[in-house]
């Protein structure tokens, strides 16, 4: 009896292998997958600005990741949540524009030094409707709950998400990008809304895969809507995917991007992480140290094979 409709994910060509640097950039899609990789000890940087849902906002990202200048106080805006700026998400908010300045340029200068060595970029689009702070003419990466009247409210159309991406994906053809678009669903918009947001952003990509050869795609939507077509495979708000449905999407972008010779250093992490998750039965007894002793040792010539200091 068949109970699925099992989405046909054909492997990358040039996969990606376990030393390679990938950044991960977008939605709260973006934070699951690329935790559960860094969680593996691979080379991962995740949403330096925070999640970002549309284009805009991840066109922005890109733009000060590849240039030289710092964020400074005209940047900084004051909103109910703490000082930010307008291409950040909240989480970046602090309590003064001098405490803002200090975190999210330090954040924006590591980050760029991993961007300039990442060879893969993995951006997961959220919706296609962007939000325009009226008095800065930015489209931005979060309201700040700031008043709505501050801001316009827009549908980008396919065409707008190709342009926004795609000087990106075209200005270095050695490095390699993937794109994805978000199952979880912005019921703010409507659901009618929110599908006409995605197949906007399905066709925007769309026109990327046609124009770029280091750009591929890799359908994380299209497995919620088909393989885990079932509210079981969602949160309790039944907008975001359950952990159980990440770790499916998790195996299958693995499926999908990691060489077939590193699959072996996949499954040692594994194996590790098992290990370093294990409490101890009697905490503070001289087999405890031992077990501590022992995985700590394993994990540091682990590192040390991947070419790493630390974890």
């Amino acid at each position: 009896m068949k109970l699925q409709t099992p989405v046909n994910v054909t492997p990358l060509e040039i996969g990606l292998g376990y030393k390679d640097s990938m950044m991960f950039l977008g939605s709260c899609f973006a934070d699951t997958i690329g935790s559960r990789c860094r969680s593996l000890w691979m080379v991962v940087k995740v949403n330096p600005f925070g999640v970002l849902f549309n284009p805009c906002s991840i066109a922005e990202s890109l733009r000060l990741l590849e240039g030289n200048c710092l964020l400074s106080e005209k940047d900084v805006v004051k909103s109910p949540v703490g000082y930010c700026s307008l291409y950040h998400h909240s989480s970046f908010a602090r309590e003064s524009s001098s405490a803002f300045l200090r975190d999210a340029n330090a954040e924006l200068l590591k980050s760029r030094e991993f961007y300039a060595g990442a060879k893969w970029i993995v951006v997961t689009l959220g919706t296609a409707f962007v939000y325009r702070h009226k008095g800065r003419g930015k489209s931005v990466a979060n309201c700040l709950k700031l008043p709505a009247a501050d801001f316009e409210k827009y549908m980008l159309n396919p065409r707008q998400v190709y342009d926004s991406l795609v000087p990106f994906v075209k200005k270095d053809t050695s490095r390699q990008w993937i794109f994805t678009v978000s199952p979880v669903r912005h019921a703010a918009d409507g659901m009618h809304a929110n599908q006409l947001s995605k197949s906007t952003l399905l066709l925007g990509v769309e026109e990327i895969l046609a124009d770029c050869s280091n750009a591929h795609y890799f359908p994380a939507y299209e497995i919620v809507l088909d393989e885990l077509r079932d509210y079981r495979f969602y949160a309790e708000d039944m907008l975001h995917v359950s952990s159980q449905a990440a770790g499916h999407i998790f195996e299958r972008f693995i499926e999908y991007a990691l060489k077939s010779e590193d699959m072996v250093l996949l499954e040692r992490a594994r194996k590790l992480l098992s290990q370093m998750e294990h409490r101890p039965i009697i905490p503070g007894s001289e087999l405890s140290a031992e077990f501590i002793s022992s995985r700590e040792k394993a994990l540091s010539t682990f590192l040390k094979e991947l070419g790493r200091k630390d974890s």
